[in-house]
């Protein structure tokens, strides 16, 4: 199922900086800035984005990340024929035009605070953590494959927002193998390893990508349990071990 998550590291209302981009003339580049294209990009992330409604208008919610007051801030979209402003009301919602003329013309928004000191919140729609849907378990065998379309679905929903999600040193994802203190073995092209539970009963798999490739079975005890589950650095590091 696909949820909406507001945890402290996943960011269902997740935060996209301003970028800075190449200036262009008559613009600044101490102030924060985007390129049209993002900001399209961004609504088509936007889960929050009205079905069926406006297609001509795309809807955003600025906020401050320096509590500066919304009426204090200005937005215009630096078109060819000359800037055009566009209104923040009292909640923070602006709107931008759409259309296939803009997307040549690819135009920057500018504001007139600092670069790195305003976000754009929007919602996107990821797969839930916690228990995964089973994989087939054949002869007591799971396919790497099919235990790890989850986190892969997972990761692809993130990098929407955050293109760096799932790589060394960010947040890393981990299938959970309830297994009541058994290990699981997984058989290789050139020899079977066996990965015994943890401290904590639970045998912990990280995603490998030429694992992946290969798509080895893996044997399972019977009754065994999956989630997808975040760790933690010092998770990562006992995992690895």
């Amino acid at each position: 199922m696909w949820k909406m998550l507001l945890t402290s590291y996943l960011l269902a209302f997740a935060s996209s900086g301003f970028a800075q981009s190449e200036s262009s003339p008559g613009t600044s580049e101490e102030f924060a800035q985007l390129p049209y294209h993002e900001l399209v990009k961004i609504s088509q992330s936007d889960s929050s984005q009205p079905e069926g409604g406006n297609k001509d208008t795309l809807t955003f919610v600025l906020a401050s990340d320096k509590e500066v007051p919304l009426d204090q801030i200005k937005l215009t979209l630096q078109l060819k024929k000359g800037a055009v402003s566009l209104p923040i009301d009292s909640k923070g919602h602006f709107t931008i035009p759409f259309s296939a003329q803009l997307m040549d013309e690819n135009p920057l928004m500018i504001t007139n605070q600092p670069r790195g000191t305003l976000s754009l919140k929007f919602t996107v729609a990821v797969p839930g953590l916690g228990k995964i849907e089973p994989p087939k378990v054949v002869e007591g065998k799971v396919k790497y494959q099919a235990l790890f379309q989850s986190l892969l679905k997972f990761k692809e929903a993130m990098k929407k927002v955050d293109t760096k999600f799932g790589e060394d040193g960010g947040q890393q994802l981990a299938i959970q193998c309830v297994t009541g203190g058994k290990g699981v073995t997984i058989h290789q092209k050139f020899g079977s390893r066996t990965i015994k539970a943890g401290n904590d009963g639970m045998v912990w798999l990280l995603y490998d990508a030429r694992m992946f490739a290969e798509n080895p079975d893996i044997s399972v005890p019977p009754g065994t349990e999956f989630n997808l589950r975040p760790v933690t650095p010092g998770k990562l590091k006992e995992i690895k071990k």
